[in-house]
């Protein structure tokens, strides 16, 4: 099977935040839903995808998992 090409090209926007409403506030000012002005971007790009990753934090060296629960 030979490669695909795609018309589409992308960005790709990493964000290393403590708390996921953190980054939700981010998106909701970019797309103007808290005080209407649209970000720049969004002239003449649009978001095909999305994906949240979760990274957890070190304590002491090792993965602390405490976000999880029990």
């Amino acid at each position: 099977m030979g490669a695909e090409l795609s018309a589409e090209h992308g960005l790709y926007f990493v964000a290393y935040v403590a708390a996921l409403d953190q980054f939700e506030r981010v998106l909701r000012r970019m797309a103007g839903l808290d005080d209407g002005v649209v970000d720049g971007l969004l002239r003449f790009s649009r978001a095909a995808t999305g994906g949240f990753y979760w990274c957890p934090p070190l304590e002491g060296g090792r993965l602390d998992l405490r976000a999880l629960g029990d």
